[in-house]
C-alpha cells in the first residue's frame, strides 16, 4: 500500500476540518438565541477589536490569525446577530459589520438580503457602519476605523498626484472637509494632521487648477509654475 501524498494528506485534513465545522454550526443553531449571541459577541470581540482593523482580504491578514472566522460561520450564524443588533442600533455589533467589510464583498447575494432587510438601499459600504456606530456612541476606536477608512478613499483619489487627482474637486473637497469635521473629535490629532494639511492643500489647487487649466499643460505643469509643494 503506497504512502499518502501530501497533496492527498492535506485535502483528507481540510475535509475532516469542513465536516466538524458544519457540525459545529448545526450544534450551534439549536441552541439559545442568546446563547449564539455570547458566542459571536466573544469570536467578534477575539478577532476584531484587538487591533480594531477592517478585514479587507482573506490572505495571511485573516488566515494567520490565532482565531478565524469562515464563511460559513459568518454567514449562518454570525451575520442574523448582527442583523438584529443592527435593528437595535447597538453600535459594537454595527462597527463589527463594517469591521468585516470583505465577507460581504465575497458574497453579493447574501450582501443584497442583509442591506434589503436593513432598508439600505445602496451598495454595502463600511464606512456607513462606522459613521452610524460613531453616531451613537462617540467611541474613540470606532472613529479610528472611520477615518482610516475616509483615508482610503482620500488616498486612492489622489495617487496620481502630480499627474492628477481621480474625481472632481467638489467629491475631493467633500471628503477632506468630512474627515476634518470627524477629525476633530479625535483624541490623537497628531496623527493625522501632516497628511491632513497636505489633502487640503492638494484639494485646494486642483480646484484653482481645473479652474484655469488652459493655461497649463497638465497639473504637474501648474504646480511647477506656481512652487507649490505638495510634500
Amino acid at each position: 500500500m503506497g504512502q499518502i501524498q501530501p497533496s492527498e494528506s492535506s485535502w483528507r485534513q481540510k475535509k475532516t476540518a469542513n465536516k466538524l465545522l458544519v457540525d459545529y454550526i448545526d450544534l450551534l443553531k439549536q441552541q439559545d438565541e442568546n446563547d449564539i449571541k455570547i458566542f459571536v459577541d466573544n469570536i467578534c470581540s477575539l478577532t476584531l477589536d484587538a487591533d480594531d482593523k477592517i478585514i479587507y482580504n482573506n490572505g495571511t491578514e485573516v488566515s494567520e490569525k490565532d482565531i478565524r472566522i469562515q464563511h460559513s460561520l459568518f454567514k449562518e450564524i454570525i451575520l442574523p446577530i448582527l442583523k438584529d443588533q443592527y435593528k437595535s442600533d447597538s453600535a459594537k455589533h454595527i462597527k463589527w459589520i463594517g469591521q468585516l467589510e470583505q465577507f460581504f464583498y465575497s458574497d453579493n447575494a447574501t450582501t443584497e438580503a442583509f442591506l434589503k432587510e436593513l432598508n439600505i438601499t445602496a451598495y454595502f459600504e463600511a464606512r456607513h457602519f462606522f459613521e452610524k456606530s460613531f453616531a451613537i456612541d462617540n467611541n474613540q476606536k470606532t472613529l479610528s476605523s472611520l477615518l482610516n477608512r475616509i483615508a482610503q478613499d482620500i488616498n486612492y483619489y489622489r495617487h496620481e498626484v502630480p499627474i492628477g487627482v481621480l474625481v472632481d474637486p467638489d467629491v475631493l473637497d467633500k471628503e477632506v472637509i468630512t474627515f476634518r469635521q470627524y477629525w476633530q473629535k479625535c483624541d490623537s490629532k497628531i496623527v493625522w494632521e501632516a497628511v491632513l494639511t497636505e489633502w487640503e492643500l492638494i484639494a485646494k489647487h486642483w480646484t484653482l487648477y481645473l479652474s484655469t487649466q488652459d493655461q497649463y499643460d497638465n497639473f504637474e505643469n501648474y504646480l511647477k509654475k506656481n512652487k507649490v509643494q505638495l510634500d
